[in-house]
């Protein structure tokens, strides 16, 4: 989602007082450096808040509805400078182009399937066009995350009950804390579960009045596995005023992984184009419930955008040493996946690296070329859906099996919109293509997509789907970690069906910009996904659908397999150099 234009000022009135304990910053403001080295900015604030379950809402309080601006990122991201010197990955297998659906029966029928924030929801007002729909598990919590409110549910899909209303505005996490996190709810949220820590981290923007800013980015990280607990909260000051739009965060040892695209806007919220920019957050200390210190930043220039940072599933780490990583895809002519290997020092900085001396990608390996998808065909209109193709859809999923270690990635791409999706192995080294597909099974388009591999290393991947007579609606599909190479093996799952279409307002097309595909840390084969949906004609009219899901054929391993939640500064695991 884009920066989200108030059409209300109506604000829920939040206390300004300071929770005890709380620490201002002391870290540097943005400071500029040599050409391919971390940036540190400025933390604003940190605190540790008082238990969610006990901050008091009133039951009438409407969150004011906010509709995206969009910000377009240019065409041709991500090609690579003349010169380049990083490593050139390998393919495995052929591309498989896949216009039939799977033979096998369809994914096991889902164990939770219900309605999430928005219309389907009695007395839910919707808060932003569009939802930017995310959600994270946890071994005794789904908490779901839509523009601009959540809702935490038990893992049966109830509501918990909470004082004054059930679902919350993003911002009262920080109700309290002051600053621009407290009195602004702007969006662009992402929650994830931290499952090596046994922690939950929500994050979204805080934007000032003016386009010119100072921006923020306000990240809150449970201080137990209980997210009805306290949270260590913080506000952090984006560098150079620029806007931190489509924020995206992933878990990896040694920090928080972000990755942003950045404009330039004027008092009036006209912007331009700056580029893709990633920073890594001080993960160690914000698990002890101490001020973090402040976070590395890589402004990587106007020709890289839309990078995605790798997130750890499964309790396995990561081999000792690895680097993280953030991915982007290059389109134009030819078709590339860019892979920044990521090392932060978080005692001397200057020693800590993004990509290549000059942050270009470290390594790239060719895929198939495609086609960008036009817009997405609604029935009983011309009007069509915003496909953000090629962009690469969140999460960027991580596991390492000890034997191998695996990142899977989706996004849209032709027309009809089908659902390209890869299977990378060895990413610290020189990246192999393992597999990959296009799944296009038929004349309905496929778009928004998101995809996680389960314990046992097979793949879900849920995604919209719409065409001349299927109104936009929620399906999945998948396959066996044995399966032929490329293939969605499965029958598609249909998690909710639409009816109806959006009439976009104006120029608000959108749909998601986003959805999630989480994995349940109890067993480590359940997957969870939320996305958007429709039921109706009109421009506001959104619901949203949350559904859990495994194939039987995923055997458990997982620490948390007995009920055991980690609440510990004990039962954490962090790395650093």
């Amino acid at each position: 989602m884009k920066h989200l234009v108030q059409l209300s000022i109506v604000y829920l009135a939040l206390s300004v007082a300071v929770i005890g304990g709380s620490a201002e910053a002391e870290s540097p403001a943005s400071e500029s450096g040599p050409a391919g080295t971390a940036i540190q900015f400025k933390l604003v604030k940190f605190d540790i808040s008082p238990p969610l379950r006990d901050i008091e809402v009133p039951e009438d309080a409407e969150q004011p509805l906010k509709i995206s601006r969009e910000h377009k990122t240019p065409e041709g991201l991500n090609t690579l400078p003349e010169g380049w010197n990083g490593k050139t990955g390998t393919r495995f297998s052929p591309h498989v182009l896949q216009k039939a659906s799977g033979t096998r029966a369809a994914i096991p029928a889902p164990t939770v399937n219900i309605e999430g924030l928005g219309k389907g929801i009695s007395g839910y007002s919707l808060g932003g066009v569009p939802p930017d729909t995310t959600g994270g598990v946890g071994p005794n919590y789904y908490i779901q995350w839509v523009n601009t409110a959540y809702a935490f549910f038990d893992k049966t899909g109830a509501m918990v009950n909470l004082p004054g209303n059930d679902w919350r505005n993003g911002n009262t996490i920080w109700s309290g804390f002051g600053g621009k996190c407290q009195t602004t709810n702007d969006g662009d949220p992402i929650v994830i579960y931290d499952q090596l820590a046994g922690r939950w981290v929500m994050t979204q923007f805080g934007l000032s009045a003016s386009g010119t800013g100072p921006h923020s980015q306000c990240v809150a990280v449970s201080t137990t596995g209980d997210p009805l607990g306290t949270w260590a909260r913080t506000e952090y000051e984006w560098p150079s005023n620029y806007l931190n739009d489509y924020p995206k965060m992933g878990v990896w040892p040694d920090g928080y992984y972000l990755a942003v695209n950045q404009f330039s806007c004027n008092n009036s919220w006209s912007c331009s184009w700056h580029g893709g920019a990633v920073a890594v957050f001080d993960r160690e200390n914000l698990l002890q419930g101490i001020a973090p210190r402040a976070p590395q930043y890589f402004d990587l220039g106007s020709i890289y955008g839309s990078l995605l940072p790798v997130d750890i599933d499964g309790d396995i780490e990561p081999p000792e040493g690895s680097p993280g990583y953030f991915i982007a895809i290059k389109g134009g002519v030819s078709h590339f996946l860019r892979i920044w290997e990521t090392s932060i020092d978080w005692d001397t900085p200057a020693n800590s690296t993004c990509g290549t001396a000059s942050n270009d990608p470290s390594s790239s390996v060719a895929v198939t070329s495609f086609s960008n998808t036009n817009g997405i065909d609604q029935p009983g209109t011309t009007e069509d859906l915003d496909s953000l193709s090629p962009r690469l859809m969140f999460r960027a999923p991580y596991r390492n099996f000890g034997d191998h270690e695996s990142i899977v990635l989706t996004h849209t791409v032709g027309n009809p919109g089908g659902m390209r999706w890869y299977e990378i192995r060895d990413p610290g080294g020189s990246p192999v293509l393992y597999q990959e597909g296009t799944y296009v099974p038929d004349a309905d388009e496929r778009w928004m997509g998101a995809v996680s591999m389960d314990s046992s290393g097979n793949i879900a991947m849920g995604y919209s789907v719409s065409g001349a007579v299927i109104s936009p609606s929620i399906r999945a599909t998948g396959r066996l970690a044995d399966d032929p190479l490329g293939t969605m093996t499965f029958s598609e799952l249909e998690i909710a069906t639409g009816s109806g279409h959006q009439n976009p307002s104006g120029d608000q097309n959108r749909w998601g910009d986003y959805s999630t595909m989480s994995i349940d840390p109890s067993d480590d084969c359940t997957f969870w996904y939320t996305q958007e949906y429709i039921t109706g004609i009109g421009s506001f009219l959104w619901r949203t659908r949350i559904a859990a899901f495994k194939f039987d054929e995923c055997i458990t391993d997982s620490i948390f397999a007995d009920g055991f939640e980690s609440s510990d500064i004990g039962a954490w695991s962090v790395a650093t150099p």
